[in-house]
């Protein structure tokens, strides 16, 4: 827990987090700090194990509602994973390939903004042995027909996007794209960055105070 908790530090200083007290009372780990910032809390006890996972075949899913499906979906090897639109209004279903690359083959990662559209996105660095991985695998996925020429990038058991590939990515490095805010790309970022958490939490408990007035 002790080792969780000393992650959970090193993210909150990259979402640039003031001021936030992190501490371990046997099996609980308590986060406090000022201002309207539960999201981000929140954001500080996520797994983080990234992955990238070719894509089998899509479909559209008619199973729940979308945001239902968001909360159930599941991105074990050899089963189908859910993945809801941009406009929460499609649900599709993914049967993907295992992992070609995960978390560990990421050697960075930071939100940056676009220069030219204007949109928030997520810069990777790959490690050596991750920037052969990723110009193998994208190399291979180019000369696919769609929806084979996709891989989806699965953060623990959700799939932010499913870009497609037309030629192999060399350089080490790619960008993710999508709807995101300004937090939300630095959340992923940090996620990423710091790499999975030794151990899953989930909350338990918030608890609000009122401002301290004067």
């Amino acid at each position: 827990m002790r080792q969780a908790a000393d992650r959970m530090k090193q993210r909150a200083g990259s979402l640039g987090l003031e001021d936030v007290q992190i501490d371990v009372t046997g099996g609980d780990i308590t986060t406090r700090a000022a201002g309207d910032s539960e999201r981000s809390l929140t954001a500080l006890g996520q797994t983080g194990a990234l992955a990238f996972r070719p894509v089998v075949t899509v479909s559209p899913s008619t199973a729940g509602k979308c945001e239902d499906l968001r909360r159930e979906a599941s991105a074990r090897d050899s089963e189908s994973v859910t993945l809801c639109g941009a406009e929460d209004t499609e649900a599709l279903d993914y049967v993907l390939e295992p992992a070609s690359l995960v978390g560990y083959d990421v050697a960075g990662a930071k939100a940056q903004l676009d220069s030219n559209g204007g949109f928030w996105m997520v810069s990777l660095t790959f490690t050596s042995k991750g920037s052969v991985k990723f110009a193998d695998v994208t190399a291979e996925l180019a000369t696919q027909q769609p929806p084979m020429n996709q891989f989806a990038i699965v953060l623990d058991e959700e799939v932010l996007s499913a870009p497609s590939v037309s030629q192999s990515i060399t350089g080490g490095q790619a960008q993710i794209s999508g709807s995101f805010t300004k937090e939300s790309a630095r959340e992923l970022a940090s996620l990423v960055e710091y790499g999975a958490l030794p151990v899953r939490l989930k909350v338990s408990s918030v608890t609000r105070f009122p401002a301290k007035s004067g």
